[in-house]
Protein backbone atom coordinates (compact mmCIF):
# COMPACT_ATOMS: atom_id res chain seq x y z
CA UNK A 1 0.00 0.00 0.00
CA UNK A 2 3.10 2.32 1.06
CA UNK A 3 4.16 1.88 -2.61
CA UNK A 4 1.18 2.56 -4.19
CA UNK A 5 0.73 5.90 -1.98
CA UNK A 6 4.08 7.08 -3.14
CA UNK A 7 3.32 6.49 -6.50
CA UNK A 8 0.03 8.98 -6.29
CA UNK A 9 1.90 11.74 -4.67
CA UNK A 10 4.26 11.46 -7.16
CA UNK A 11 1.68 11.77 -9.98
CA UNK A 12 -0.30 14.56 -7.69
CA UNK A 13 3.55 16.37 -7.85
CA UNK A 14 4.39 15.45 -11.20
CA UNK A 15 1.06 16.68 -13.21
CA UNK A 16 0.73 20.01 -12.69
CA UNK A 17 4.38 20.70 -13.86
CA UNK A 18 3.78 18.15 -16.92
CA UNK A 19 1.43 21.07 -17.83
CA UNK A 20 4.11 23.37 -17.74
CA UNK A 21 6.83 21.62 -19.42
CA UNK A 22 6.99 23.53 -22.70
CA UNK A 23 4.60 25.95 -22.76
CA UNK A 24 5.76 29.14 -24.32
CA UNK A 25 3.87 32.55 -23.15
CA UNK A 26 1.44 33.41 -26.74
CA UNK A 27 1.71 37.36 -27.39
CA UNK A 28 -0.99 39.40 -26.89
CA UNK A 29 -2.99 40.82 -29.65
CA UNK A 30 -3.36 44.37 -29.53
CA UNK A 31 -4.80 46.08 -32.47
CA UNK A 32 -3.35 48.84 -34.36
CA UNK A 33 -4.59 52.31 -33.94
CA UNK A 34 -7.18 53.39 -36.64
CA UNK A 35 -5.33 56.83 -38.38
CA UNK A 36 -6.88 59.67 -37.48
CA UNK A 37 -9.66 60.81 -39.78
CA UNK A 38 -8.80 63.16 -42.56
CA UNK A 39 -9.05 66.62 -41.60
CA UNK A 40 -11.74 68.96 -44.18
CA UNK A 41 -10.56 68.71 -48.01
CA UNK A 42 -9.98 72.19 -49.72
CA UNK A 43 -11.08 71.90 -53.44
CA UNK A 44 -9.06 74.31 -56.27
CA UNK A 45 -9.99 74.27 -59.54
CA UNK A 46 -7.17 74.11 -62.23
CA UNK A 47 -8.47 74.77 -65.07
CA UNK A 48 -10.94 77.23 -64.44
CA UNK A 49 -13.99 75.30 -64.19
CA UNK A 50 -17.64 75.97 -63.55
CA UNK A 51 -19.27 75.94 -59.83
CA UNK A 52 -21.48 73.60 -61.65
CA UNK A 53 -18.70 71.43 -63.30
CA UNK A 54 -16.71 71.15 -60.05
CA UNK A 55 -20.24 70.01 -58.17
CA UNK A 56 -21.02 67.31 -60.61
CA UNK A 57 -17.16 66.08 -60.47
CA UNK A 58 -17.17 66.54 -56.69
CA UNK A 59 -20.25 64.07 -56.55
CA UNK A 60 -19.05 61.89 -59.01
CA UNK A 61 -15.99 61.17 -57.07
CA UNK A 62 -17.60 61.25 -53.79
CA UNK A 63 -19.94 58.12 -55.12
CA UNK A 64 -16.58 56.26 -56.88
CA UNK A 65 -14.54 56.76 -53.62
CA UNK A 66 -16.79 55.47 -51.38
CA UNK A 67 -17.44 52.19 -53.79
CA UNK A 68 -13.56 51.59 -53.35
CA UNK A 69 -12.89 53.16 -50.10
CA UNK A 70 -12.23 50.79 -46.96
CA UNK A 71 -11.63 53.17 -44.51
CA UNK A 72 -11.96 57.13 -44.14
CA UNK A 73 -8.02 57.39 -44.83
CA UNK A 74 -8.55 55.65 -47.83
CA UNK A 75 -11.82 57.44 -48.97
CA UNK A 76 -9.81 60.91 -48.89
CA UNK A 77 -7.17 59.58 -51.25
CA UNK A 78 -9.48 57.86 -53.27
CA UNK A 79 -11.62 60.63 -53.87
CA UNK A 80 -8.25 63.12 -54.00
CA UNK A 81 -7.08 60.65 -56.99
CA UNK A 82 -10.25 61.23 -58.87
CA UNK A 83 -10.65 65.06 -58.12
CA UNK A 84 -6.63 65.76 -59.13
CA UNK A 85 -7.83 63.37 -62.32
CA UNK A 86 -10.08 66.08 -63.17
CA UNK A 87 -8.58 69.15 -62.62
CA UNK A 88 -8.33 69.80 -59.20
CA UNK A 89 -6.08 70.50 -56.53
CA UNK A 90 -7.00 68.62 -53.27
CA UNK A 91 -5.72 69.53 -50.22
Amino acid sequence: MSSRLAMLRALAIALPIAGLVGCEPQPVYQPQPEPPPPRALTITPLKRQSQAAMDRDKSDCQSWASAQATSSWSWANAFSDCMAGRGYRVQ
